[in-house]
Parts: structure tokens; sequence; C-alpha cells
């Protein structure tokens, strides 16, 4: 299991409101590099309060609970955990070797890193006076049509490009509507800050439970009734938020042209995040134009180097130099970890006609049981995490998770060197004992990266700030992707799952070694790039609401003292 990176997909929830809350959110990663989408975990799922659900609904309505249950139990909890692992079998189906796999997966996910320029748009650009329900609403509906449209339509009859095209606008559809029901509920949660934390407990709870239980079917579903059978049964739970958007559930109030244009005055005062905002809205247009219409993986890794050279540059000009430090940490960590799930997961999943020395993982093993093992591993890493290290440094707890992570990662060059068999180790056992530790390891690496991101949004500015350092890192995901399809194939490791593919494995235990060390080099990078702070320190003023104060950029402008 290689290094994760500092902080996951989707970090908004933790501190959309601008606290500090590092227990109540978090990802259970799959044991599996490639195995699926992350799904969200909880330390403590239970609502702290004097009544749980009745006293939430007692302060904040009825219609948002629904809401929420809708948005982030519903569709980011149950439906992505359902349809995630289909994804790569589906691929599989169509016989894409493992570097294009991993490039296709990282079109898919791009829409979680067009956050910034969603979260713009609705801000700037309400519809009919609202500035939420009609975003949803829209996306929802492309969303569902995709949906069917994978679970429904013959393979013979839709492309690979088309499946690709249906996948990026299932994630446009998560993304949306995540990113816009928490600014709802953050906005809630500042009204009412002493109920913040039970709320945060009934959205993560929910997404948790949700999400085991999806895991725990997925399998199941995928080994009866096909790769396609689960986004049909998606359908329901995603489109149950049609309801309370039709009903605006939202409660959003109508804005007067008034209203709107103060508004954006007041956005476009902070010019300089909506240029961050449209840079990376172009530069994850450019990979999802490129990653579709070009199948060399040396051009799309040299496009995705590009991009990232730019957001990078980008980012560390404009943010104050505190910011700018972690978030170039975290892009260049993330991206150097070179992803080779699209060869792993033929590695795995390969019958005995493909690969006759392979694990051969059915589909209910790789997906349900490791899924669910790996989930409970994370809850036990977040446990552990807030009895014994939440009082660490941020560098303490970087460094030595980054060291421990990739002396643990070892064993994926192990397995794939097939070093486990020889000394009579099944590879079942040595699968789910290995990643177990890992897994525990990853979360105690995960959560100061929530802590440490949180303290870094300027008050006023918590949405935005979020969402750009998040897409930031979602990019390097994409890059990632990218970036290991070329070394797959420089390692003539591309397998399609077509009869007598051993040859394609022989090599792939140099790859997994290149994908361990490389993120671990980051650690070089610490003592300079990550605060000598401890996780309950403050890392901005009071008050102070300029995320570009200090910068590079104002440095030249010869505006250091503004």
């Amino acid at each position: 299991m290689k290094p994760q990176p500092m902080v996951t997909e989707d970090m908004e929830a933790a501190a959309a409101n601008g606290e500090v809350m590092p227990l109540l959110g978090g990802k259970a990663a799959k044991l599996v590099s490639g195995s699926g989408s992350c799904q969200p975990a909880t330390c403590d799922s239970s609502l702290p309060g004097d009544g749980g659900i009745p006293s939430l609904s007692r302060h904040f309505g009825s219609k948002l609970l629904i809401m929420l249950f809708a948005s982030q139990h519903l569709m980011k909890g149950f439906a992505t955990a359902f349809t995630g692992p289909s994804q790569q079998f589906l691929f599989a189906a169509y016989k894409v070797p493992g570097p294009q796999m991993q490039i296709f997966g990282g079109v898919a996910q791009l829409p979680w890193a067009m956050k910034p320029i969603i979260g713009m748009m609705s801000d700037l650009v309400p519809v009919g006076g609202f500035h939420k329900m009609p975003y949803i609403f829209l996306t929802t509906c492309l969303g569902l049509v995709a949906c069917a449209t994978v679970g429904l339509v013959p393979q013979e009859h839709l492309s690979i490009t088309r499946i690709v095209g249906c996948f990026f606008l299932m994630s446009l559809m998560y993304s949306t509507a995540d990113l816009l029901t928490e600014a709802k509920y953050a906005e809630k949660m500042r009204s009412k800050p002493e109920q913040g934390p039970a709320l945060m407990s009934f959205v993560w709870g929910g997404m948790t439970m949700a999400g085991l239980a999806a895991t725990a079917l997925v399998g199941p579903v995928l080994t009866h009734w096909g790769s396609k059978t689960p986004f049909v049964i998606a359908l329901v739970p995603i489109g149950f938020i049609l309801m309370p958007l039709a009903n605006n559930y939202l409660e959003e109030t109508v804005k007067s042209r008034e209203e709107v244009a103060q508004a954006r005055h007041a956005m476009l005062q902070q010019h300089e995040a909506c240029v961050l905002c449209l840079l990376m809205f172009a530069g994850t247009v450019l990979l999802t134009f490129v990653g579709i219409t070009y199948e060399s993986a040396g051009v799309n890794a040299a496009v995705a180097l590009g991009v990232a050279v730019v957001m990078l540059v980008s980012f560390s000009l404009v943010l104050r130099p505190v910011i700018a430090k972690v978030n170039a940490f975290s892009l260049i960590q993330t991206s150097l970890g070179f992803s080779i799930g699209g060869a792993s997961f033929y590695f795995y999943t390969d019958p005995v006609e493909a690969y006759p020395e392979g694990p051969h993982f059915s589909k209910e093993f790789f997906t349900s049981v490791l899924g669910v093992f790996g989930s409970i591993c994370s809850l036990v890493g977040i446990w552990s995490y807030q009895k014994y290290a939440s009082t660490w440094t941020y560098r303490r707890l970087l460094i030595s998770t980054n060291l421990v992570l990739s002396f643990l990662s070892l064993s994926d060059v192990v397995l794939f060197a097939r070093l486990n068999v020889r000394v009579g180790i099944p590879d079942h056992v040595f699968v789910m004992g290995t990643g177990a530790f890992a897994n525990v390891i990853g979360q105690w690496m995960w959560m100061p990266g929530v802590v440490i991101m949180s303290q870094l949004c300027p008050e006023g500015m918590e949405a935005t700030m979020y969402a750009l350092l998040a897409g930031c890192h979602n990019l390097g995901n994409t890059i990632a992707s990218n970036c290991g399809a070329v070394v797959l194939q420089w390692l003539d490791c591309q397998p399609s799952g077509n009869p007598g593919e051993t040859a394609q494995f022989q090599r792939l235990w140099m790859a997994s070694l290149l994908s361990t060390v490389l993120p671990m080099l980051t650690v070089l990078l610490v003592p300079w790039m990550i605060p000598d702070a401890r996780q309950t320190d403050k890392l901005l003023p009071d008050g102070d609401r300029d995320a570009t104060k200090g910068s590079l950029l104002r440095w030249f402008q010869g505006r250091v003292d503004e």
C-alpha cells in the first residue's frame, strides 16, 4: 500500500465553517490501490445533544436534514461506493489496457477538481434568483441520464469514450451536490455553532453507514448480475434528491438584482482567488479533452505535468507563504504517488487462463471483503489518532507516518514479485494482514491534513479556500494517474485481461517500488514547507481575512506591507 497523500478529496466538509474539527470526518481508504473510490468514515457517528435527530430537526429544520440525507448519505455515501468499484470491471469488459484505464479513471474524477469554478459560478450567476438549487438539479439530471446510459445501454452500442463521458457527468453530479449542500449546512452551523458537531456527526455518520452498506452489497451484485447492474440500482438513491430540490428544501430565497450585484462585487474583490478558480478550471478542461482524445500515455503525462507546474507556480505566487507552502507540499506529494491501479487491478482479478500464477481474487472478495475490512481498519486508525497522535506537531506526524507507511508499502512489492507465495503465505492472508496496518497509518497521515487546511483558511473565505486547496490536491491525483500510466508502459506492464498475459506482470513490482519511494522523498520538504506547530496551534492571526498577504506576487509589486 503506497503512502497516502497528506490530504484527501473533498476536505471542505471537515471545516467549511472555519472551525477545526479533525475527528468528525475522515476517509476510509480502500485496502487495494485502484479498488474503487474512498468512502467516508467517522470516529463518532453518534449525535451529541439532547435528542439526536429530533434535536437537529428542531435546531436546523427537517428540510435541511432530508436534503443532507439525499445528497450526503444516499448520493455521496451509497451511490459513489456502489458504482465506484464497477467502473474498473466495465473497463475490463472493454479490454482496456491497465495504463489507459488509469488515464480514463483520472478523467472521470476531474469534476472533483472543478469545485472552485462550480462554487464561483453558483455565487456569481444565480439562475432565477437561486444560487444552489438550479445547479444541483441540472447536474443531477445529467448524472441520472449518464448513469442510466451506462446501466441500460448494451456494451456493443456504447463506446468506451462515451462510457468515460458518462462517468465524468456522474462525478460532476456528485461534486456539485456535495459542494453546494456543504455550503448550505456550513451557513446553518455559523448561526448555531454549538450544534455544529452534532450536525457534522449526522452527515459523516450517515455517509459511513451508507458507504459500508454499499461496499458490502456491491460484491455480490457484481458477481451475480454483472458490472452494469449497480448503475441501474443506483438510479433510485440518486434520483431521490430531485424531490427535496423541487420543493426547495435548501430553503433558498429569491435574490433581487441588487443583492446579486452586491454578492458579485464582494466575490470579485477576491480577484486573485477568482483567477485561481479560472486557471484550475482551464487545467481540468484541458486534461479532460486530452484524456478522451489522445490514447498516448506520454501525451497525457506531458500535459498533466504542464498543468501541475502552472498550478504550482500560480498558487505559490498568489497565496501567502504559509498557505502556498502547505499547498505545494500536498500537490507535490500527491503527484509523485504514481498510480499503478490499472495494472494492479488485472493482477488481482485476472482469471487462471489469463494469469495462472496470480491471486485470482473474486469480485466479491476484491470489492466487498477488502472494502469493508479496509473501512473498519480506517476507523481504528481514526480512533488511535485521537488517542495517541492528536497533540503531535505537524512535522513529527507527517515525517513519521510517511516513513512508516512507505515501509508498509513494500508489502506490495513483495506481493507483485510473488515472494509471499514462495515462502508459503497465501495472497488473501497477506493482503489483509499488511493492509490493516497500512489503513491505520494512512488515517494518521490524513487527519493532520484536515486540521492544517482548516487552520489555513482565512476568515470569511473558508469555502473558497477549501475548494481551491482540495481541488488542487484532486488535480494531483489525476497527474499521478497519468504519470503512472507512462511508467507502466515503460516497464511493459500493460495487461488487459487477455489469456496468457503473465509477462505483463513481470516488472509490476518495479512500478510499485517507484510509487512507494518517490512520495517518501517529500519527507525532505517537510521542515521547509510544513509549519513547526502543534495541531492545536493557530496558524493565522485572528481576524486576518487576507489569503494573499505577503505573497510573492505582492512582493514583486512592491506591496509587501499589504
